[in-house]
C-alpha cells in the first residue's frame, strides 16, 4: 500500500475555512511578487489537508477552494492566453508515481512507451510570443487563463532571444528566474540603492520582471519548457510542432536560440520504464544543492504527442504530466513569538514568528499553526 504524504488535518468547518483563506493568500503572494508566508512543503501539506477534508465533507466545499483552481493566485493582468497555462498535479514517492502512471495507461488503453523527465524549475512561468521569428509580447501566467503584459522586459532576459533562428510564428513557454550569481548581484545593487535586499531569488525575479522605472537593472534568466503554435495556425511548421514528441520540440526550441535545461547538469531525458524515471529523479535530487538555480521537483510527462492528445486535460492540470515533488529542506530555527491574526472571514489564525532562516533560497520568517489543539 502507498503511504499518503503528510497533510494538515482540520477538526471542523471553521478550521477548513481558515485553511482555504491561508492557502489563497499564500498562493496570491507566491505567484504575485514571489514571496509567501509558507514554504513549499507547508503549502503542499495545507492543500492536501484541504483536499482530505473536502473528500469527507463534499457539501462544505467552498467555491474559493484552491483544490479546483489553477495554481496562479490572484488574477494579475488581462491578456488572454492562447492556450491556458495550467498547473501540475503532484506525487511524492515512487509508489505514487507508479499509481499515477498505471491510471494514465488505463485511460489510454495502452502502455506509455516514452516518458520525458525534466527538472521542475522554481521560477515564474511566462509565455513568449513570436511572430515571424521576432519576439513581440511577454505575458505572465496570471490566473492561468490571462496574465500581465511584461513586454517591457524584452531584450533584458538571458536565454530568451529577440529573434529566433527561423521566421516562425510560435509561443515559447518557460520559467524566468534568477541564478544564484544573478541574485547576489541584484541584492548588491538594491543594497547600494536603498539599503535593502531581496528576500529570495523568486521574489527578486518577480519584482524585476514587472519593474519598469527602477534606477538600476537586474539580470534575469529564461529556461524554456515547451513551444506551441497559435491555435488557428495550420501551417506546416505548426502541424509539425503539434505532432512531434516533446523531446523533439525541446530540441527545436534550443535550435531556435532559446535556452533550455539541456545546457545544465539536469537536462531532460527520455525514459522507457518507471525504473529509469526513478533513477533520473534520484540523480537530479542528488545534484539539487549544487545547482546555480532553484528546482522544487521533477516533471514527468508523456513524450509522444498522440499520448498527450488522447489523455487530454482536467480542469486544472494536464492528465499526461505530473510533478514529482522533492522532500523539503529542513532547518532548525528559534520561535520568537506567536501572532493571533484575524482573517478576512473573522476567523482567528495563529502563526509562529521565527528567527529568519533560509530554505532553498527563500527567507522564512513565519509558519502557520493550523494544527494547534483547540
Amino acid at each position: 500500500m502507498t503511504d499518503a504524504p503528510p497533510s494538515t488535518l482540520f477538526a471542523d468547518q471553521t478550521a477548513y475555512t481558515e485553511a482555504v483563506q491561508l492557502a489563497l493568500d499564500a498562493a496570491a503572494a507566491y505567484y504575485g511578487d514571489g514571496t509567501s508566508t509558507l514554504d513549499d512543503d507547508a503549502y503542499d501539506r495545507l492543500v492536501r489537508g484541504i483536499q482530505a477534508y473536502e473528500a469527507e465533507h463534499p457539501d462544505e466545499v467552498l467555491p474559493s477552494s484552491p483544490t479546483g483552481k489553477v495554481a496562479g493566485g490572484a488574477v494579475v493582468g488581462d491578456v488572454p492566453h492562447t492556450v491556458p497555462m495550467l498547473s501540475l498535479d503532484n506525487v511524492f514517492s515512487a509508489e505514487q508515481l507508479a499509481d499515477w502512471a498505471a491510471s494514465l495507461e488505463r485511460r489510454l488503453g495502452r502502455p506509455v512507451t516514452e516518458w520525458s523527465v525534466e527538472p521542475k524549475l522554481d521560477g515564474l512561468a511566462i509565455a513568449a510570443r513570436y511572430r515571424g521569428g521576432r519576439l513581440v509580447q511577454l505575458v505572465t501566467r496570471g490566473d492561468g487563463t490571462k496574465g500581465e503584459d511584461v513586454s517591457h522586459a524584452i531584450g533584458t532576459i538571458v536565454g530568451l532571444p529577440d529573434r529566433l533562428a527561423e521566421p516562425v510564428t510560435v509561443e515559447l513557454r518557460g520559467e524566468v528566474m534568477m541564478t544564484a550569481s544573478q541574485f547576489e548581484q541584484a541584492c548588491a545593487k538594491r543594497q547600494a540603492h536603498d539599503g535593502t535586499t531581496f528576500a529570495n531569488p523568486r521574489s527578486a525575479a518577480a519584482g524585476t520582471l514587472r519593474a519598469q522605472d527602477r534606477p538600476y537593472m537586474c539580470e534575469l534568466t529564461f529556461f524554456g519548457y515547451g513551444a506551441l503554435p497559435y491555435p488557428d495556425d495550420v501551417s506546416e511548421p505548426a502541424v509539425r510542432l503539434r505532432e512531434s514528441p516533446h523531446s523533439e520540440v525541446m530540441a527545436w526550441v534550443a535550435a531556435q536560440g532559446a535556452q533550455t535545461p539541456a545546457v545544465t547538469d539536469v537536462g531532460g531525458i527520455v525514459a522507457t520504464t518507471l525504473e529509469q524515471i526513478q533513477e533520473r529523479v534520484e540523480q537530479i535530487a542528488a545534484k539539487r544543492a549544487e545547482l546555480p538555480f532553484g528546482i522544487d521537483g521533477i516533471v514527468i510527462k508523456c513524450d509522444l504527442a498522440a499520448d498527450q492528445a488522447q489523455a487530454g486535460f482536467g480542469t486544472r492540470a494536464p492528465r499526461w504530466a505530473i510533478a514529482y515533488k522533492l522532500p523539503a529542506t529542513e532547518k532548525i530555527t528559534k520561535l520568537l513569538d506567536v501572532e493571533w491574526n484575524v482573517g478576512r472571514s473573522g476567523i482567528i489564525a495563529p502563526r509562529a514568528v521565527l528567527e529568519p532562516v533560509v530554505l532553498d533560497g527563500s527567507t522564512v520568517t513565519y509558519a502557520p499553526l493550523t494544527e494547534l489543539t483547540r
